[in-house]
């Protein structure tokens, strides 16, 4: 039977519920699962879970978004002068391929997955996940030109996990850590260092790649923020 109230002396309810919501989103997916059976899980009453998160995405958010290895990569990341895309690629797949090594049913990824598709709360979550903390971006991130950049390595990170861990696409899906790193890298590497470039204004082909354009000309550089 389920636990009522809070439980005597000094115990870590806190931590309880999130193991327990840990095991619960991987066993089952974040569709399926339920406050009230996170809580049978942990053994307390359902009060004490909406005393300590304000529903069931904040909880997951917690679970999935803040791994324990987490900071201490992203502070590796961060501190380079000159990061590169295959330590962004191999820190991110590292992360996820030992969720998935410890989880015995739905992939952690998937989970992931279903709770952004549900809530945008979740989605945000996700995209500082995969854009901010393993994206660490020269210059101003805020401004127009590293919001793209953010944007389009989050893109990058987001599609390479759901290959790998929900379609299970092979090889991405069966390809060692470094092996991928090595092939998703350079492109990582595009979208952190080298000059973007926009479609030309009345329509969707590079102003470099018509006839008679010169490289750099007409404003096309997305770098810097110089858009046409």
């Amino acid at each position: 039977m389920t636990r009522t109230g809070r439980r005597p002396g000094k115990h870590d309810t806190r931590a309880d519920i999130v193991a327990a919501a840990c095991s619960v989103f991987a066993e089952i997916g974040y569709a399926r699962a339920s406050l009230r059976g996170i809580a049978h899980r942990a053994g307390v009453d359902p009060a004490l879970v909406h005393h300590y998160f304000d529903g069931k995405v904040p909880l997951f958010v917690e679970v999935m978004g803040l791994p324990r290895d987490l900071p201490g990569t992203a502070a590796k990341l961060r501190t380079r002068e000159e990061p590169q895309g295959s330590a962004i690629v191999l820190a991110f797949l590292r992360l996820w391929d030992g969720y998935s090594a410890q989880a015995a049913g739905t992939s952690p990824f998937l989970s992931l997955v279903q709770a952004m598709s549900s809530s945008p709360q979740a989605a945000e979550s996700l995209a500082e996940f995969a854009a901010e903390r393993f994206s660490p971006l020269g210059g101003d991130a805020g401004s127009q030109d590293g919001r793209l950049r953010r944007g389009l390595i989050g893109s990058q990170l987001l599609g390479l996990g759901f290959q790998r861990y929900v379609l299970r696409s092979a090889p991405l899906a069966t390809a060692p850590p470094g092996q991928v790193a090595a092939w998703v890298g350079p492109t990582i590497d595009r979208y952190l260092h080298d000059p973007l470039r926009c479609a030309d204004p009345g329509g969707t082909t590079p102003a470099e790649d018509q006839p008679g354009a010169q490289g750099g000309a007409g404003g096309t550089e997305v770098s810097g923020s110089r858009y046409a």
